[in-house]
């Protein structure tokens, strides 16, 4: 099949997304070899030296691939962490973030047009900033701005690095004194191990008739997945969404229970020629299914079982919520390079992305107002 013929994957495969794929759970080996296991860096005094003695709550900034860290981080924490936390998109905060707040800002490159936007805005209300990015101009405003700034690997999609991005804003979050360090630190620890031991079952080598991933993204070749997810897994179906767009080069859409009971529920009741182009994919666990979330899921089964192409359930392996989370996010990380494959089409370029950088580069260089308007506010006042 051609799933398992190495050649046929290599020639598709121009930039090495698979191998990226393979190799990322030493992603996380590296953030905690760099800022959790290296004593010198000393995390705690850094963080305690940095931030506000009284924290209203906190916020995390990004876009795509950047973006879906803090949402994981949000679903991994938040039974957890006794202040709020919101994850943003967009241009600018909203009005009631104010210095009270702290500002947790995620971009890969370190220059998301968006994520640039938001960090001034935040400057301008004097919130303090943690960054993680590879490099690119948050790196340098971080610096002039006196804020913490935590560099991780260049070279990769931001979608593909995201184990960077997550481990190394998990990692700072533990020593920020919200949570219990030494728990999440051994979660994070749990979770990678896991994906070492996965990258067995889902790589390459290991053919369709074994491999979960590849005969998954077969079932879902020809069609349109839409992905359920519940509770904390909801993140976890986002990214399953983003991944099957940007790797698989295929439309996709995500929901959650019981939310979707209230509406999307209906969609799936008439229209059978319709919905026989899409495969349903459903997130399960039963060690966090609640009662009524179980009877809503079956429900669901039952009603798109009839109606669907195709049911997948993929279920999490490991025992701390974050290792559950990255089994599934690691199984869509596989599943949507496969399914890329299978359409004939080199997962790693995002050409439709790229285009709209360029077109946006050119009608308005927002990237040089926004350097102009950091600057003044440099020459203004010390920015806090």
């Amino acid at each position: 099949m051609m799933l398992d013929n190495q050649a046929k994957i290599a020639a598709l495969d121009a930039q090495g997304m698979l191998k990226c794929v393979e190799n990322a759970p030493g992603f996380m080996d590296w953030c905690l070899n760099t800022y959790e296991l290296d004593e010198s860096v000393n995390l705690d005094v850094k963080l305690k030296n940095f931030l506000p003695s009284d924290i209203k709550s906190i916020f995390i900034s990004g876009m795509g691939g950047s973006a879906i860290s803090g949402d994981l981080v949000h679903d991994w924490v938040k039974d957890d962490i006794k202040l709020p936390v919101l994850v943003l998109r967009g241009y600018h905060l909203p009005t009631y973030i104010d210095d009270g707040w702290v500002g947790f800002f995620l971009s890969y490159s370190g220059m998301t047009e968006e994520t640039l936007s938001s960090y001034v805005d935040a400057k301008k209300r004097g919130i303090k900033c943690v960054v993680v990015v590879s490099g690119g101009l948050l790196e340098e405003w971080a610096g002039k701005s006196g804020d913490l700034c935590f560099k991780v690997p260049g070279g990769f999609q931001p979608r593909a690095a995201l184990l960077y991005l997550f481990t190394t804003l998990g990692i700072v979050l533990a020593h920020c004194g919200f949570m219990d360090a030494a728990t999440m630190i051994t979660d994070l620890k749990e979770a990678a191990g896991v994906l070492k031991a996965l990258t067995g079952k889902y790589g390459r080598s290991v053919p369709v008739s074994k491999n979960k991933a590849k005969k998954d993204a077969l079932t879902i070749h020809g069609t349109t997945p839409v992905i359920y997810g519940f509770d904390f897994y909801q993140s976890v179906a986002r990214r399953f969404k983003c991944q099957f767009n940007e790797n698989g080069k295929n439309p996709a859409y995500w929901d959650v229970f019981s939310e979707l009971n209230h509406n999307e529920a209906v969609g799936w009741e008439v229209a059978t020629k319709v919905s026989k182009m899409f495969t349903c994919l459903f997130l399960r666990d039963p060690s966090a299914e609640s009662a009524p979330v179980t009877t809503r899921i079956e429900f669901m089964k039952n009603l798109v079982g009839e109606k669907a192409k195709a049911i997948i359930e993929v279920t999490p392996e490991g025992t701390s919520r974050v290792a559950r989370m990255l089994s599934l996010v690691y199984w869509a990380d596989f599943t949507s390079v496969y399914l890329a494959f299978a359409n004939g089409a080199d997962p790693t370029p995002v050409k439709s992305i790229q285009g709209l950088k360029d077109e946006l580069g050119k009608r308005l260089n927002l990237q040089k107002q926004l350097t102009e308007q950091f600057e003044d506010l440099l020459s203004e006042e010390p920015v806090r």
